[in-house]
């Protein structure tokens, strides 16, 4: 009987090592330039605030267009798409705000109180890395930073197990550990109250 037990327990966590495998994607490139201008695309989806795709110049982009109250973070997720082990890169241009002007990458999110952020603020001349845990919001680790608005900033996240690196236009300016969401997520945008930002270019690499 104990060998039966034991015997079923393996393969149960074999399996479950096969499911957490499955929810990781493969690399994924996105820009908005076949997308409808006005709407938000099939494979996103606007947590909070409001979304959709804007011109800039010839380009298309996705924009977060909602004024919002101080405390509301603005989401938007790629609904199709899960990483644990990952690298997330991406163009952002900060166009609008008065408490917070800029924008950020969310990745290990699970839902709207539980995901990792990293974000630039032109009115607090920052970059920070968040956990967001129960809905509550924790830095985890900051630095200054000089960012122009009206120009378009890369902001990329790498990371592997609890080590996450962050770069703001190929440089790397935090590294930080944080065990708080080992698992599996989706990947996305992210403003804050009236910040209105318009991102592009996403690139995604799964690092296994």
């Amino acid at each position: 009987m104990q060998i039966k037990y034991i015997s079923f327990l393996l393969f149960t966590l074999c399996l479950g090592n096969r499911n957490a495998l499955a929810q990781n994607s493969e690399d994924a490139t996105i820009n908005f330039d076949n997308e409808v201008a006005g709407k938000l695309p099939t494979s996103w989806k606007a947590v909070s605030s409001t979304w959709a795709i804007a011109a800039d110049g010839t380009n298309k982009t996705l924009k977060q267009t909602g004024k919002n109250k101080p405390d509301q973070s603005n989401i938007c997720i790629q609904n199709k798409l899960r990483y644990q082990n990952l690298q997330i890169e991406a163009r952002i241009k900060p166009v609008e705000g008065g408490k917070e002007k800029g924008g950020g990458l969310v990745w290990r999110y699970h839902d709207a109180k539980n995901y990792y952020v990293a974000r630039v603020n032109l009115v607090e001349n920052n970059l920070k890395i968040y956990k967001v845990t129960k809905g509550v919001r924790k830095e985890i680790k900051s630095v200054n930073v000089k960012i122009k608005a009206n120009e378009w900033q890369t902001l990329k996240v790498a990371m592997i197990g609890y080590t996450m690196n962050c770069y703001l236009n190929d440089k790397k300016l935090l590294s930080a550990t944080d065990t708080t969401l080992p698992n599996a997520g989706s990947v996305g945008f992210w403003s804050r109250a009236d910040a209105v930002s318009l991102f592009d270019d996403l690139k995604i690499k799964n690092l296994h």
